[in-house]
């Protein structure tokens, strides 16, 4: 797998570049396909029946939306003669672009395989398919977002943070609760794109180094369940901690850096009449709290004299935590300080 590092890091880099300086439709679609296949021997990078369904399980819904985005955009250039995304007058196959690209994201009600994968993935491999990989479809969403429709995509955020938080409250599993989490968080992402798109490519950067200092930090404890984090702070206490700020600031408290893109998602929303939606938003993401204070709880609050529920370990060898997942934890929280330059910036947009 090493050989093909330097591969898989070129194509990603040459599709990310395109998605920022292309607003061609052909282009665009032919950057889509080689970041879905890019991503597969991520996946399915050992002969393991989880790893090898979860790459089948990917191509096939990665195909299927595919499928939808050349089938409308050759109807759009049939009828409009043009092949500029921004230039995508029918509403019918601008919300259906808009659905085939909530799959390649894993929103509800696609979101079906985000679990099942992420599952079958290491957690280094997971990071990119729950940030670089989305940056594609996001970039696209970001130029067709004063046609997408409004009501289509706060219902699926809606669904999404919803969605999310009930299946994550019965989880043991910590990638699939991590997989759940990036739904919901992704919900925030794009329920505002409409308004200020401006707004989501912050919510998205802030995203992006939360769950990468979330999954790298989960990596360093090599733990896979809820049961295993209950002695992680005795054997890693500077890495459970850092952990432990990550979950906060993934479930949106103040005064951590996830609380900023709720805060400002909510404002714009409530300015632009839409309080239903931020009302509903805001009480769907209580069920994710739920399950990031559970996390919380059993990576840093369950030290002896309390009783666990889970057989003793060896202590092993406590390793130096990463300087990546420093830099990353740390930079986080700092962001918060951006928040009344960005309100200010997001209030001049609207005007």
């Amino acid at each position: 797998m090493p050989i093909f590092q330097p591969i898989i890091l070129t194509t990603l880099t040459i599709t990310t570049l395109i998605f920022l300086s292309s607003t061609h439709l052909v282009l665009m679609w032919v950057a889509l396909e080689l970041s879905t296949l890019v991503v597969l021997p991520l996946i399915a990078n050992k002969s393991h029946p989880r790893s090898i369904e979860a790459s089948t399980k990917y191509f096939l819904t990665q195909a299927t939306a595919s499928a939808l985005i050349i089938f409308s955009w050759t109807l759009n250039y049939i009828t409009t003669g043009s092949g500029q995304i921004a230039e995508m007058t029918n509403q019918t196959l601008t919300t259906i672009t808009t659905l085939a690209l909530l799959i390649k994201i894993g929103l509800v009600p696609f979101h079906f395989w985000v679990p099942e994968t992420i599952q079958g993935m290491t957690p280094t491999a997971s990071i990119f398919l729950l940030t670089w990989q989305k940056l594609g479809p996001l970039v696209m969403l970001y130029l067709m977002s004063p046609l997408i429709n409004f009501g289509v995509l706060s219902a699926v955020s809606i669904l999404s943070a919803t969605v999310a938080g009930w299946l994550g409250l019965n989880q043991t599993q910590i990638r699939k609760l991590v997989a759940f989490s990036s739904i919901a968080q992704m919900a925030w992402t794009l329920v505002i794109i409409k308004y200020a798109p401006s707004l989501t490519i912050l919510a998205f950067y802030l995203y992006s180094i939360t769950i990468s200092t979330t999954l790298l930090t989960l990596e360093k404890l090599s733990t896979t369940s809820i049961n295993n984090l209950l002695l992680s702070f005795q054997k890693a206490p500077i890495t459970s901690l850092l952990l432990m700020i990550s979950l906060l600031s993934l479930s949106g408290l103040p005064p951590l850096a996830g609380f900023l893109p709720k805060w400002l998602t909510i404002d714009q929303l409530v300015a632009e009449e839409a309080i239903w939606v931020a009302f509903t938003m805001l009480m769907a993401s209580l069920l994710s709290l739920i399950f990031y204070l559970r996390l919380w709880y059993n990576s840093a609050s369950t030290l002896p004299p309390n009783t666990t529920n889970t057989q003793r370990l060896w202590r092993k060898p406590v390793q130096q935590t990463n300087l990546t997942i420093n830099s990353l934890a740390m930079a986080a929280p700092t962001l918060i300080l951006a928040a009344t330059m960005m309100k200010a910036i997001t209030k001049q947009e609207a005007y």
